[in-house]
């Protein structure tokens, strides 16, 4: 397990919603206000694999926060499973873009930094949900042995 708590405060399961309410947002406002102008793929957009993609990966990034939301309030393991696997290919994705982007296009130094932070704090909420993850599954060992 990575972390007890979120940001050091916050129990995992607040930390969770809180971490799906913000990729639920940046992804309907991704989607809603740029569409084809995302920052990860601003100089492909005449290409329509580079459109395509980045509407699943904003489609799935909807799907799996809800579902993250619904399984951070009911404890559940399998919404934040689904969330972590969605999100880890996510991470992967934005990693392969953010590449192609600085070899390809040169980028500004803004767009460059936007990218790094957003891969980041991807990384750090793949670590806090994953921590969250496993203490589910502990407390569910917990309740098996009781109740055994």
């Amino acid at each position: 397990m990575f972390f007890k708590k979120c940001c050091f405060l916050l129990p995992l399961d607040t930390g969770c919603f809180i971490i799906a309410l913000f990729f639920l947002s940046f992804h309907v406002g991704e989607m809603v206000s740029y569409s084809t102008d995302c920052i990860f793929v601003r100089e492909t957009t005449e290409k329509t694999w580079a459109v395509i993609l980045m509407a699943g990966i904003l489609m799935m990034g909807i799907i799996s926060s809800g579902l993250l939301i619904y399984g951070a309030r009911r404890k559940r393991r399998g919404p934040v499973r689904f969330w972590l696997t969605v999100f880890f290919i996510i991470l992967f994705l934005y990693i392969i873009l953010g590449i192609v982007d600085i070899a390809t296009a040169n980028p500004p130094v803004v767009t460059i930094f936007c990218e790094i932070l957003i891969i980041v704090s991807l990384i750090y909420s793949l670590m806090v949900v994953h921590s969250f993850y496993i203490s589910l599954k502990y407390a569910d060992d917990e309740f098996e042995d009781f109740v055994a």
